[in-house]
């Protein structure tokens, strides 16, 4: 599923909207089991490593629970945020949809199972779930909050209405509530309301990420833009005291997460500059976010100033490529279309653009990736790729020169990962990202290894841009 993903609703600062510890730490059965201290040992260990995040031990112990007691609703319970929390969403499903068979009253198993279902990409199913949550338990902050996630995920605001005013008056201390009622509002032409909510975000104790976040949502609808560049220049101000930069290839993802979250505000910034008519200033922003996270709708943003600058093949390759992905109609590209069909001259001037921008079919091509150390320029200072890798994709790496991570007063080397394929005998890069992880799939999309030839330290995280997350 395309991604569409921004701030704390982003693959980069999320706080999960999940219930599935909220049961707390496991109770002494009052109808135990002939083997009770053993079973209740394991849920124990696993309720224990859920919380220091050893995801799979907790695994182990809930599945060691559930071979004595398969109805313990603690190990289902664990078993499922453990699964989930390892990416193995179909384990995850079926440990809930029997919690939910052992308790039908259970107070979080229906939103745990519509987190899982929204991040396979079935998000009426999710709101199906989230909705029976609210039977059970009519005043539950989680499956509200949830149900307005999924609602604004399909872009219905005015369904996402409700259920987000729901969650703030449930838990008027969670300033993520706040902002993301104040996004409804703005969507729906509340601006007054907006601002309130955005208000009531910022006056509560919150992460940083909160001023990018009001930033972005005031600056995408065009109100308040100076307000919206004060809030994100202070934000990057913060994000930039602690600047990280890789000395050496072998610093792999040392500098990758906080580059992701950067690159969030990176964009906020661009697009806010771009907002306020300055599409020059704007462009080094966020072509620093597009290097380091090249997904959704950074690269969308990328688009409309390439087309506003009149970079009209940059732009059209960029929107080739995206318009490739599963359920790109979730996307809101309207302004990237109409920004680059004017540029381009009309309908069939792009038509013609993006079918001669077609991107490659890897499954039919060899591949490769290199991990590179780039400079501030963007030029590749040393790659790494494994003994055996082919030699023509480490040369073709040494001359490449990737979009840089420079913007005003910074100029920053990074670890970069180049994946290539081999057309016509040559070695053609189709896309590189900061890191040595690749980021988040998308939702709904289970990752596929693309790579025969690869050098990572760990694998993608879980998809940060499905309807339950924000």
């Amino acid at each position: 599923m395309f991604m569409i993903y921004h701030g704390t609703g982003s693959l980069l600062i999320v706080t999960l909207i999940t219930a599935s510890l909220a049961a707390a730490a496991p109770q002494e059965n009052p109808n135990p089991p002939a083997n009770a201290a053993a079973v209740f040992r394991l849920v124990q260990d696993g309720y224990a490593a859920l919380e220091r995040k050893d995801y799979e031990t907790a695994r182990q112990a809930s599945l060691g629970a559930l071979a004595l007691d398969a109805r313990n609703a603690y190990a289902l319970s664990y078993l499922g945020h453990a699964s989930e929390m390892l990416g193995d969403f179909p384990k995850a499903e079926e440990a809930y949809r029997t919690l939910i068979a052992v308790n039908p009253r259970h107070k979080s198993a229906y939103t745990s199972l519509g987190i899982i279902c929204g991040k396979q990409g079935r998000t009426d199913e999710a709101i199906a779930n989230f909705r029976k949550q609210l039977e059970v338990t009519p005043r539950d902050r989680y499956a509200s909050a949830n149900l307005a996630r999924a609602f604004a995920f399909q872009r219905k605001w005015e369904e996402a209405l409700s259920p987000g005013t729901m969650a703030v008056e449930l838990a008027p201390d969670v300033p993520g509530y706040w902002q993301f009622l104040g996004k409804i509002q703005i969507k729906t032409g509340r601006v007054d309301e907006a601002r309130r909510s955005f208000d009531r975000a910022l006056a509560l104790t919150h992460e940083p990420m909160m001023e990018n976040d009001v930033a972005y949502e005031l600056a995408d609808a065009g109100v308040d833009l100076d307000r919206s560049w004060r809030l994100i220049s202070e934000a990057l101000h913060q994000d930039e005291r602690l600047p990280c930069e890789p000395g050496a290839i072998s610093d792999g993802d040392k500098c990758t997460q906080q580059l992701r979250q950067t690159a969030s505000m990176l964009d906020t910034a661009g697009w806010t500059l771009y907002r306020q008519g300055k599409t020059a200033e704007a462009e080094p922003y966020i072509r620093s976010s597009f290097a380091v996270t090249p997904r959704g709708e950074i690269e969308l943003h990328m688009v409309v100033v390439l087309a506003k600058l009149g970079r009209i093949e940059e732009a059209a390759r960029i929107l080739a490529e995206v318009r490739e992905r599963p359920n790109f109609d979730l996307a809101d590209s309207r302004e990237a279309l109409r920004e680059l069909t004017e540029a381009a001259g009309g309908d069939g001037e792009l038509g013609a653009l993006l079918d001669r921008f077609a991107p490659l079919k890897p499954e039919t091509l060899a591949q490769a990736k290199v991990i590179a150390l780039v400079d501030g320029i963007g030029k590749v200072a040393a790659i790494e790729m494994p003994d055996s890798a082919p030699a023509g994709a480490a040369e073709a790496a040494k001359s490449l020169t990737l979009p840089p991570l420079s913007w005003p007063g910074h100029s920053l080397r990074s670890i970069r990962s180049i994946e290539f394929l081999s057309v016509d005998g040559r070695w053609t890069p189709v896309q590189s990202y900061a890191g040595t992880t690749p980021p988040p799939p998308p939702c709904g999309i289970v990752p596929q290894p693309r790579l025969l030839v690869t050098r990572d330290t760990g694998s993608a995280t879980v998809s940060r841009g499905c309807p339950a997350d924000f």
